[in-house]
């Protein structure tokens, strides 16, 4: 087992699942955050942790990282959907880029 945990964000969903899973198989410690409304908890291999939240729930986050000696975070819990991005573009926005934000700067504060 390699030193610290990667928390994996979006890691219920494919790309995620996938990136989890070749990460555990190299030997690290991985915590899934995921809101569940395209992931899948089934998706997530049960050698990994899954925090059921949203990546732009500060505390839930930062509890995380600090708890389980996060060291890297990969981060799959963008929104993808061209056409609804053009239909919904303020939701694409607050996705991708506020929730972003919000996990960065958690992962800054917590070290």
């Amino acid at each position: 087992m390699r030193d610290g945990t990667v928390l994996v964000t979006g890691g219920a969903g494919y790309i995620g699942s996938h990136a989890v899973l070749a990460l555990l198989d190299a030997g690290w410690k991985v915590v899934v955050v995921d809101n569940l409304v395209t992931g899948f908890d089934w998706a997530v291999d049960k050698r990994a942790k899954l925090v059921v939240a949203n990546i732009e729930d500060e505390a839930t986050i930062r509890a995380t990282m600090q708890g389980e000696g996060v060291i890297a975070v990969m981060h799959f819990a963008g929104s993808v959907v061209v056409p609804e991005s053009v239909s919904d573009p303020l939701k694409y926005y607050r996705n991708n880029t506020v929730a972003s934000r919000s996990l960065i700067e958690s992962a800054v504060a917590s070290g």
